[in-house]
């Protein structure tokens, strides 16, 4: 299993406070941790309604991450979107 950031994503990231990245470095640790289903519980992570592809989790309760789970081949890819406060649902 693979965890990649996409531009958008590393954009969002550069533009949160320092706390709030540091937590949420802290939130992906957890889910490469355990990265099948369920995961940790503090993560709430479940799919987005009305975009059948995209998943969100939570880093804190105002902030939030979007991301797709990408099968190519055998393998399976963690695709990091967005992540920021709940506007980004907005254009996940």
């Amino acid at each position: 299993m693979k965890f990649r950031r996409s531009p958008s994503f590393n954009k969002c990231m550069e533009g949160l406070p320092e706390k709030i990245r540091e937590v949420a470095r802290e939130k992906f640790k957890l889910l490469r941790e355990n990265p099948n289903y369920p995961h940790h519980p503090s993560l709430r992570i479940k799919p987005m309604k009305g975009y059948a592809d995209v998943w969100e989790g939570h880093v804190t309760s105002g902030y939030v991450f979007t991301f797709k789970i990408i099968k190519v081949d055998d393998e399976i890819i963690y695709e990091f979107r967005k992540i920021g406060k709940h506007d980004i649902y907005k254009n996940p």
